[in-house]
């Protein structure tokens, strides 16, 4: 009898869980390279705590009017004048300090009071003389001037690279960048309403917070503009937005550009989405469904949508895949699909978290970035609950699994060299955002166990209850557990001890063995992951699903693990047809589970639940069994079947390392872009292990299936992932083919991005020119940082060609642009590379691109060839 012990680590589909390559299904910080974690929360030398609290508010802000003149578009300059209505809290106040970076301020005034002012580039500090008294409204007025900001406001001239493309600005505020365009307290423990009053020269929009209170055209006086270089006469648009409900500084939200402008509201709210010039009929393919998903979430947190509008907006040359400011969420540059590409992308997942967090980020945010779970967790889990309803329990258990898989990946740390999700060790804001224990699988992850735990009708209730108690303010990780604890009458602190302030997960080894000398079934439980002081034994309650030979409906047992270790005996009649763990994903955990192979044969048919039968379809592929190959290949072409557990059913083939196995896929499974992704990705895996790297004829046969599909299949998806595997298994006779694909134009450019990974991996003669030539500007942002990587790999085929094109776009207007020839910069080993990154340091004006230049100093130099 063959016994399979196998992780249960679970890939799920990319357009239903995870994001897909091309295009990212996140909003703003698990994106960009990670930090070094500050994992000590002291320093040694002083023994200062440096752990971070919420800021003092010795002085309310309630309001902000903001009033910014933008002469022309293509000149990164604008003026503003800002009024905030603000009042001391408690006692009266001489002096306070805003945050506000990289900007010239040329006045501060206090309405009936002597106001003088400091700013020394990061902070201003300003002195009231009478000081103000403690709940008496002032009116505090600053002018300033901005000169393209370095981050918070991004500003997108026209280029002769993208002939026609209108000069554009959008601003990012998340986590604390917004104060690098206006003076704010730029920390999440503060909300006031806003107004934004922007001049625009005519004929671009404006989008903001809010309502839009007017707009209105004028010509402005050429004197009011003479500091600008403005010499002639010309009209400019003036819009008035009103945010009238309080939110907080990193979500206020500015858009300048020309748009089609479509309203895909069901009549309600108004929702109305803003797309390139020429793109307005795409919007309904893309974003219809926006008014469902708001309705869903209305009913489920019994809560209305909260705002007076929801606008979505598609940028030039944005760095995340969306940003959730108030009622106003930005999208990336290709989100809005082209007809030919609603097929095999959904955008669903990406639209649905940001508007998620109109509820969770915007209505309640966390009081400070240690509780960012309450944010991304909740969003990311809106995203599980809108394929729930969208596609059926099947998409959810899909979706959790995804999360649970990207979990178990990264959570592998312990204490005390780590901290938990909601730890308050950081050294900047970027930090929580990107954690092993992540908030944003991790924090969704928590929350479907607490469904699990406490019940549909508990759970809900204590998210409304939440909801009723904390909206429009903020809150913390114990406000959402003293809610969901006294709907339920469940003491929870031990549960969020254990999953948002500690790090890791259990790593359970799990034997299920029959005894047929007790008749019983023997179930023992083990936490393999470091346990210490430190770091205790999770405690939890395992769910043990066993149907007997009878054939009765099953009875799942509950082991309760209190240590190391737990043991369960179950006496039984004969020997148990299925005994699945946890099948319905109480507890967040990798587990590796040992039985019988025919016993998981079983469970991929007869489970109790979905999960189950994905967990068993990826334990047989360690199966010898020639007849568990082909229960997995009948899943795999049977139409009938979730399209999720016929993916995993290909991956299991792959893992079995039968080249027939997953070969004959290739003409069996084709309905389905998803399937046939597998299979493409399956063969191009089954080429590169060892045992058939000399098997030319097989591998040939491979190459070219891949490049069939590469080619002519209509999946853009399965198109890239064939170009990929081209790339990985060393295909040198299909670089015309790679090459070919660099010219092709697709959604999310997804098949140029595959061809550079392709070129790269190949590394053929034009090559290194081919790749560099994309890096330049013209191409898509995401693209031209893959271009700069794959030159960076084939850089030895001309240095000093990789040099001097790649040392230029640091200073690219292009972020990704930057950051890509930054890295590439410092793997070149070349000696000019640390004077150019040297340079680059000197010019950058905030913290953390200081910080990032210099670790790519850091990395060039120690490239440098070593004297002999």
């Amino acid at each position: 009898m063959q016994r399979i012990t196998t992780p249960f680590l679970l890939f799920v589909l990319a357009g239903q869980a995870m994001p897909a390559l091309g295009h990212d299904e996140t909003c703003e910080h698990a994106k960009r390279g990670a930090f070094i974690p500050s994992v000590r929360g002291f320093d040694e030398a002083t023994g200062r705590d440096l752990r971070v609290y919420p800021p003092d508010r010795i002085v309310d802000l309630t309001h902000m009017r903001l009033e910014i003149l933008i002469p022309d578009m293509n000149t990164p300059r604008l003026g503003a004048t800002q009024t905030y209505t603000l009042a001391p809290i408690d006692k009266p106040v001489a002096e306070f300090q805003l945050d506000a970076k990289a900007m010239t301020i040329t006045s501060v005034s206090i309405a009936g009071r002597e106001a003088s002012f400091e700013h020394d580039g990061e902070h201003l500090l300003v002195r009231i003389s009478p000081p103000l008294e403690p709940g008496v409204p002032a009116t505090m007025v600053t002018t300033y001037e901005l000169d393209d900001p370095p981050v918070g406001l991004i500003w997108t001239p026209e280029s002769p690279a993208w002939p026609g493309r209108a000069a554009q600005i959008h601003t990012q505020g998340q986590p604390q960048d917004n104060a690098y365009w206006f003076p704010a307290r730029d920390f999440p423990n503060e909300r006031l309403t806003t107004e934004i009053i922007v001049t625009v020269p005519a004929g671009y929009l404006v989008s903001s917070n809010g309502t839009l209170a007017s707009r209105e055209r004028r010509i402005i006086p050429l004197e009011e503009l003479a500091d600008f270089g403005i010499r002639a006469l010309q009209p400019y648009d003036v819009y008035h937005w009103m945010q009238d409900k309080p939110h907080v500084s990193y979500l206020v939200s500015l858009v300048v550009g020309k748009f089609d402008v479509v309203d895909v509201s069901a009549g309600g709210v108004p929702m109305p989405v803003y797309v390139p010039p020429e793109r307005g009929t795409d919007v309904p393919g893309t974003y219809a469904r926006t008014p469902a998903m708001a309705d869903l979430f209305a009913r489920l947190f019994d809560e209305p949508y909260p705002w007076g509008r929801y606008a979505q907006v598609v940028v030039w040359n944005f760095g995340p895949g969306g940003m959730e400011n108030t009622s106003a969420t930005t999208m990336y540059d290709t989100a809005i699909l082209a007809p030919d590409a609603v097929h095999d992308n959904d955008l669903d997942g990406l639209i649905s978290h940001e508007l998620g967090h109109q509820w969770f980020g915007d209505l309640i945010t966390c009081n400070s970035w240690e509780h960012i779970w309450l944010n991304e967790g909740f969003a990311t889990y809106c995203t599980s609950l809108w394929f729930e309803h969208r596609d059926g329990s099947e998409a959810y258990d899909a979706a959790i699994l995804g999360a649970f898989d990207r979990v178990i990946e990264s959570d592998r740390n312990a204490a005390p060299n780590d901290v938990g999700m909601g730890s308050k060790v950081y050294a900047h804001p970027w930090e929580v955002f990107r954690r092993a224990a992540n908030p944003y699988p991790k924090g969704s992850s928590v929350l479907h166990m607490l469904r699990r735990r406490l019940g549909d009708e508990n759970f809900f209730k204590g998210i409304a209850n939440y909801i009723d108690a904390r909206k429009l303010d903020t809150a913390e990780t114990s406000d959402l557990r003293t809610a969901l604890e006294s709907v339920s009458g469940q003491s929870l602190e031990q549960f969020f001890s254990q999953w948002i302030f500690r790090p890791g997960i259990p790593r359970l080894s799990i034997t299920l063995a029959w005894d047929e000398a007790s008749r019983s079934l023997k179930a023992s439980i083990n936490q393999t992951q470091t346990i210490d002081g430190d770091n205790p034994a999770f405690e939890f309650d395992l769910p043990i699903f066993v149907q007997s030979a009878s054939g009765d409906a099953g009875i799942t047992h509950v082991v309760s693990v209190r240590g190391r270790t737990a043991e369960l005996s179950l006496p039984m009649d004969s020997e148990p047809l299925v005994v699945a763990v946890d099948p319905s994903m109480s507890l967040l955990a990798e587990m590796s589970i040992d039985q019988p192979a025919s016993r998981w044969a079983t469970q991929l048919v007869h489970a109790p639940t979905f999960a189950a039968r994905l967990q068993a379809a990826r334990a047989l592929g360690k199966s010898s069994d020639t007849r568990h190959a082909e229960m997995l290949r009948r899943i795999a072409v049977n139409a009938s079947e979730p399209v999720s557990l016929r993916v995993e059913a290909v991956k299991a083939l792959t893992a079995r390392g039968s080249e027939v196995d997953v070969r004959s896929l290739v003409t069996t499974a084709r309905d389905r872009w998803e399937v046939r992704q597998a299979v493409s990705e399956g063969i191009a895996t089954l080429a590169n292990r060892t045992e058939f790297k000399d098997r030319a004829a097989m591998r040939a046969s491979i190459a070219e299936v891949l490049s069939e599909r590469a080619q002519r299949d209509e999946s853009v998806r399965v198109r890239a992932a064939s170009l990929r595997g081209l790339g990985s298994m060393g295909a040198v006779e299909y670089v015309p083919v790679v090459l070919a694909a660099l010219d092709l134009p697709s959604q999310h450019d997804q098949i140029r991005q595959a061809a550079l990974q392709a070129l790269a991996d190949l590394a053929p003669p034009e090559g290194l020119s081919q790749s560099l030539r994309l890096a330049q500007p013209g191409t898509d942002s995401r693209t031209r940082a893959i271009a700069i990587e794959a030159a960076s790999r084939m850089a030895s085929q001309d240095p000093e060609a990789a040099f001097n094109a790649l040392a230029p776009l640091l200073n690219d207007r292009e972020s990704r642009t930057r950051r890509a020839a930054g890295q590439a910069l410092s793997t070149l080993g070349d000696a000019r590379c640390v004077g150019v990154l040297e340079a680059h340091l000197a010019t950058r004006r905030t913290s953390e691109l200081k910080e990032e230049v210099s670790r790519w100093i850091a990395q060039a130099q120690a490239t440098q060839p070593k004297p002999r």
